[in-house]
């Protein structure tokens, strides 16, 4: 059994550090975001474009929406820990920011009587994220996870765990 479990390991290990990887520089697709918590389990989703500047350092741009009205659009900074050269598997963190626009027509009951009124906010959020990635070499595709803050530093709030998924397509 720790003979086969080490093997596997070995294979593992092997295959994320010795496969030569994309060397690429742009990729699009999209993404979504997804609060994990209840009662809300937001969902933000969207089309993302990236820039891989270096082997281990990229820039990416996203507009999406969302299940509660709002439109997104951001600007993420990505440190890759491995060589994307040389490894199919990475890890990376990111730090980025985003501009939330909220919309919402609401009807409102007044004395028997109704009336519509429009709801809007603005929202400057900084993201940090934490993931994973993995390049699929015969689709030049990457699939990430990751662990996404949404902090709004004007109300000193954060939404915290949020999924991150995304799936990229590079050329």
């Amino acid at each position: 059994m720790n003979k086969r479990l080490f093997l596997i390991a070995a294979f593992f290990t092997f295959l994320f550090t010795q496969l030569h990887a994309q060397d690429k520089t742009y990729a699009a697709g999209l993404y979504a975001d997804m609060m994990m918590e209840s009662p809300g389990y937001d969902l933000y989703y969207g089309g993302v474009f990236r820039y891989d500047f270096h082997k281990k350092q990229a820039v990416k741009g996203y507009v999406g929406y969302s299940t509660v009205n709002t439109t997104s659009i951001g600007v993420d900074y990505s440190y890759f820990f491995l060589d994307k050269t040389k490894s199919d598997f990475n890890v990376f963190v990111s730090g980025g920011v985003s501009y939330d626009f909220y919309r919402e027509k609401v009807k409102l009951e007044i004395d028997g009587q109704e009336a519509t009124a429009k709801l809007s906010s603005n929202i400057f959020l900084l993201n940090p994220t934490v993931g994973v990635s993995y390049y699929v070499k015969p689709l030049n595709s990457s699939i990430t996870a990751g662990y996404k803050v949404r902090y709004s530093p004007k109300q000193n709030a954060a939404d915290i765990n949020f999924l991150s998924v995304g799936l990229l397509y590079h050329w």
